[in-house]
């Protein structure tokens, strides 16, 4: 009987710490690409993605010899590509639609409660970078957080994390309407992001972690 209340509690934990984890995109649903060489682009897909819906626009700031920039989703990735010399920015919205060509709000009511950050997993980046995410809740204004994007992880993944607490008091984090993540790279820049996340704090997933390890460890001890 201790045997199975043991495995029962082990499970129990083990799932409450992958609940933790909100997948807001894994850009699996909502493929997409679109190459631009001047001005601005936004365009809607649909899909398993928080909301059910993303916006991405697609901005070129400068562009020395008329080539592109390339925003794509495919095969669990979202990658912004500049030719050389090209440089521009990648947006992905969430809590927004489109009512012909105009960007209208469609309210996500998210409830990150139980999250204390987003974590941006990246699959590549060859040039330093910004990555903006600003975040509205109760119709207020937006709120936005920057991080660095390095430059020198080519084919190699990384994560970047912003803290809920960074966005101060004026955010509900239980009630989010909308959520803007945007991708400034340097000219020529190449950034692939494999998904974007709602998770507990390092603190919190190691604290599960290893209830969920000791108690492995208490099951091992009584069967030995």
């Amino acid at each position: 009987m201790k045997k199975i209340l043991t495995l029962i509690t082990l499970t129990a934990i083990t799932t409450a710490a992958f609940a933790q984890v909100v997948t807001i995109d894994d850009f699996n649903t909502g493929a997409y690409n679109r190459n631009i060489t001047s001005g601005s682009i936004t365009e809607r897909q649909t899909g398993s993605m928080l909301g059910g819906q993303r916006l991405i626009t697609t901005t070129v700031q400068s562009n020395a010899f008329d080539l592109q920039i390339q925003s794509d989703v495919a095969g669990g990735a979202y990658s912004l590509s500049s030719q050389p010399q090209v440089n521009g920015l990648g947006e992905l919205r969430y809590g927004f639609g489109l009512s012909g060509s105009t960007v209208v709000n469609s309210d996500l009511n998210a409830n990150f409660s139980n999250q204390n950050a987003f974590r941006f997993n990246f699959l590549s980046s060859d040039s330093v970078g910004t990555l903006n995410m600003s975040v509205r809740s109760g119709g207020g204004s937006f709120v936005t957080r920057s991080v660095t994007i390095p430059g020198i992880s080519v084919n190699v993944p990384f994560s970047r994390v912003i803290a809920f607490s960074d966005f101060g008091s004026g955010v509900n984090f239980a009630d989010i309407d909308q959520m803007i993540l945007t991708l400034d790279t340097a000219a020529s820049g190449d950034v692939t992001l494999g998904s974007l996340e709602a998770v507990p704090e390092p603190g919190t997933m190691a604290v599960l972690t290893g209830l969920a390890l000791a108690a492995a460890r208490r099951r091992k001890a009584r069967k030995a």
